[in-house]
């Protein structure tokens, strides 16, 4: 048998290019990785805090599409950020909740727990020279004449024996399910038994809660004259919010006699009447709710 030797480099060439070939091979070669699940991760900076304190709530979890805080009791309640600061003012045991959901839209969530101590009650100072009306507070004599409350029209009023600004307070509410007959507007009085004379206090205080979005007004009633100041669900006037806490409301007793000069600040007959404001419907709204302690007149 005969080789051509011509066919002889054609071969060398061939076998070096098939192992030039598999030479470079080699450095084509990739790592392959199998997907990895994002994983949740998240801290907070406290466990146990005084009311009126924060918790900072900080998310670093991988991987993921949308975060979701709902903080019960706090302030704010929720939150899509991953690190927020949350205040809480009220005493009790609140979760967070931390939904996660990952890009590949799986879900994962985490809770943490807040023991909130209730916040030191602030001292309760008041004037030696005040006119003491209403308050269960052992140190407060009253020095006003007897009083009496009047349910009007719609409100009931009823007495409350804790959890007051300091012990037992006053309840200004309207029934649940009033009457259809019932008018729309409601009005509840604290009266003195006999006409006194104020002339010489400049404010009258009163510690209220509430969270009614309904406008009301304070007013203030001589034998024929009445003035008053209004309050809506937003300004905050002389210190009353809606905000469901203990709060104590200063208001200048000229602010009555500027709405009605007419008002007689020497033959005073009802120091506070609580009256809903037209056009609004009580019956429709029914969250005029209003606790009252702590009531007295200073210079």
């Amino acid at each position: 048998m005969k080789i051509k030797l011509t066919h002889i480099p054609k071969l060398k060439y061939f076998l070096l290019m098939l192992f030039i070939g598999l030479l470079s091979c080699e450095d084509d070669v990739r790592e392959v990785y199998l997907y990895k699940k994002g994983e949740l991760n998240a801290t907070s900076t406290n466990t146990a805090i005084k009311g009126g304190e924060t918790v900072t709530y900080t998310d670093s979890s991988t991987k993921v599409r949308a975060i979701k805080w709902t903080f019960p009791g706090g302030s704010p309640g929720a939150s899509i950020e991953p690190n927020i600061e949350v205040k809480y003012t009220k005493a009790g045991t609140f979760t967070t909740t931390l939904e996660i959901t990952f890009v590949d839209n799986t879900i994962q969530k985490k809770t943490f727990t807040v023991e909130v101590e209730a916040p030191p009650t602030p001292p309760i100072v008041i004037p030696a020279d005040a006119l003491k009306i209403y308050s269960e507070n052992p140190d407060f004599t009253k020095t006003a004449p007897v009083l009496n409350w009047v349910s009007s029209n719609q409100f009931v009023i009823k007495e409350v024996a804790a959890d007051g600004y300091e012990g037992a307070y006053r309840n200004f509410s309207l029934p649940a399910t009033p009457p259809a007959a019932e008018a729309k507007w409601a009005m509840a009085i604290l009266q003195f038994v006999n006409v006194t004379d104020i002339s010489s206090y400049t404010y009258i205080n009163m510690a209220v809660r509430t969270t009614s979005t309904g406008k009301i007004r304070f007013r203030m009633k001589d034998a024929s004259n009445t003035g008053y100041v209004e309050f809506d669900a937003t300004s905050n006037l002389y210190g009353l919010k809606r905000d469901g806490s203990w709060n104590m409301v200063k208001i200048p007793i000229a602010d009555y006699k500027k709405q009605n000069p007419a008002l007689d600040l020497t033959k005073i007959k009802d120091i506070l009447v609580l009256r809903s404001v037209d056009p609004e419907d009580v019956r429709a709204l029914n969250n005029y709710t209003f606790d009252f302690d702590h009531i007295y007149l200073s210079k």
